[in-house]
């Protein structure tokens, strides 16, 4: 009989852990870190362009051509800042990088170049998919708000 109540005690042990475990994984998952695993099925948003604006605010031809005003004098700024930020980005990137190498082995720095590459063909391809579900969703011929 003593044996059978360890036997019971070992098993309920470990389900218990098993239950952990998995509530562990599924927590990460759902709970913690949610936007790590759902990131590629996110699709953009965008904020509303000046059409959708005038429709949806109903706004009169001289507001519209008021803030379209708006947006052209705003684009350069835009397109400055996006510049800027780029390479401020593309400098950091370059700085952990070489911080990086500077660790690695030589033999580990031809992994990481590997890896560095394999990663961004698989962007590129994940770019270019989006492109074309971008160009199909938007086509001419299908009426905005028409599902698929």
């Amino acid at each position: 009989m003593n044996n059978k109540l360890r036997l019971w005690i070992v098993l309920s042990l470990l389900v218990a852990f098993a239950a952990g475990v998995l509530g562990g994984i599924f927590a990460e998952r759902n709970i913690f870190h949610p936007r790590q695993h759902t990131r590629a099925q996110r699709s953009p948003s965008h904020p509303p362009d000046l059409e959708e604006m005038a429709r949806n605010l109903g706004l009169s031809p001289d507001q519209k051509e008021s803030i379209r005003q708006i947006f052209e004098s705003n684009d350069g700024k835009f397109k400055e800042l996006y510049t800027e930020m780029h390479d401020r980005l593309s400098a950091l990137r370059s700085e952990i990088k070489n911080r990086i190498d500077s660790v690695l082995t030589p033999e580990q720095k031809q992994k990481m170049e590997a890896i560095i590459a394999e990663h961004g063909e698989r962007r590129k391809k994940e770019s270019e998919e989006k492109d074309k579900s971008v160009e199909r969703d938007s086509s001419p011929d299908k009426p905005k708000g028409e599902l698929q």
